[in-house]
Formats: structure tokens, sequence, C-alpha cells
């Protein structure tokens, strides 16, 4: 579910972000602004910093530095120890933060104990505090969105790689998110199953979903992106519109990559 933000309203805004493990810096100053109903599509080769930007923006990573760090309206402060590192100041924040945004793996992180239907109903328990009636049947209808009805009383390890990725969207819908991310959601699916999730994440895109994806699927980010931004090396090295991206690239890097897969 949306917030009650206005469409184009930014919900997440950060500037000069950088993350660096051990004294490797990964991330080297990246700026993203993300608008309400606004699919943003992160594109790079590997060890660009997609996936790190985005794990940054879910608090999963704690940035090392940045200037601006402004999350689904408030500013979200950072402190330094030499015991403990980086750090949120502010734990129930980040705990309220954590709330309201939903994470897509690449790796689907189903709980494998539970069958798909308790999967979908397991966070809204837990951090929603919903009742399981209520919670059971929004588990039912999320399953029945992603075609996934018929599966519901399944264990993970009995579906497909797309059934799986299917059903950690409706998970991830469970929790009536405000902003969805995506981290190369289709990156562990054999070919013949990347279609069945991408169509799923195509009708969430034109509902005018907030979403952030990390994506290797091009003519996805093509469709389906309002804004496409190419990482090189830490740093964003353009970003524009899908058209602006792909078929009038200004930058050298980007102009191979292109023509790479192509």
């Amino acid at each position: 579910m949306q917030g009650e933000e206005q469409p184009g309203t930014p919900v997440i805004k950060v500037r000069d972000l950088h993350k660096t493990f051990d004294r490797h810096e990964v991330l080297k100053g990246i700026d993203l602004t993300a608008r309400v109903g606004e699919v943003t599509a992160l594109i790079g080769g590997s060890g660009s910093g997609k996936s790190t930007t985005l794990r940054c923006l879910n608090l999963l990573e704690i940035p090392t530095r940045t200037r601006t760090f402004k999350l689904l309206g408030e500013d979200v402060a950072f402190r330094s120890s030499i015991r403990k590192g980086v750090e949120v100041v502010d734990k129930r924040q980040l705990r309220r933060l954590r709330s309201r945004l939903a994470m897509v793996f690449q790796s689907f992180n189903l709980w494998p104990h539970l069958t798909l239907e308790k999967n979908v109903m397991e966070a809204q328990v837990q951090v929603l505090g919903r009742a399981k009636d209520e919670a059971r049947e929004t588990a039912r209808r999320l399953l029945d969105r992603v075609g996934l009805s018929d599966r519901r009383d399944m264990y993970p390890s009995y579906l497909s790689g797309g059934q799986q990725q299917r059903g950690a969207i409706a998970r991830a819908l469970a929790v009536d998110p405000e902003v969805m991310l995506f981290d190369e959601p289709t990156s562990a699916l054999d070919p013949e199953l990347v279609g069945e999730v991408l169509s799923v994440m195509k009708e969430l895109a034109e509902e005018g979903r907030t979403m952030i994806i990390v994506t290797h699927e091009m003519k996805f980010a093509a469709e389906v992106a309002d804004k496409v931004m190419f990482l090189n090396a830490g740093r964003v090295e353009e970003e524009g519109t899908s058209d602006q991206v792909f078929n009038a690239p200004r930058s050298e890097r980007l102009k191979q990559f292109i023509q790479t897969i192509n």
C-alpha cells in the first residue's frame, strides 16, 4: 500500500553516499532520489556497487559516511565509535523505517520450515501485529494475485525458483510497504522461469508502486523504469530516462556496457 504522499514526492534522498568494507571503498559518493510512484532501475557491471547501494537504502548496510540520508520523510542520523563503527543513532527509527520498506532478494530467503502461506503470514503477525485470521486472508489474496493459490500449503523446497520468488514478492507486499527494493530478483532463476517473475513486477509498476530495482534484465528495465541509473566503479556514471540511457548514452563506459549486452 502506498503512503499518503503525492506522486512525485521524494521518498528516498541520499547525497554523497560512501560505503567502505575494510579498506575497499565500494561506494564513492552516490546521489539518489526516488519519488512516489517512480520505478528506478540500477544497472551496471559486476562490482559496480548496485547491490551495496540498495542494501544501504534499506539500512542492511550502514553507510560509512553520507551528507544527506532521508527515508520516507525522515532524516536519518549516524554516529561513529571505535568499538561499534558507524551505526544509526535512533534504533527505534531504524526499526520503524525498515518496517515501511520491503526487500526482495535474489536468493528468495523464504523460511524453509514454513509453508508458503505461513511465510506470507509471518511478517504480518510479527511486524504489523495482525491477527492470524486477517494475516491468513491477506496471504491467500496475495498468493492468488501472484498465481500461487494452489501452492499455499507447500514448503519452499517443493517449489520452483520462479514460484519461490513470486512467493517472496507476495511476502514483501503483505507488510504494505511504501517502497519495494529488488536485488537482482531473477539472477538465480533458470531462463524459462524469469518471465513469470518479471510479469508480476511489471504489474506492480503499472499500479504505480514505488520501486528500486537492481537488475541485469535490460529489456525489462527499458520497458518498466521511469529512471535508469548506470553505476560504474562505485559512482553514478549516468542517469536519465530509459530512452536516454539505452538509446542515447553519453559516457563511453555506458556505450561499451550497452554494446556488451546487446
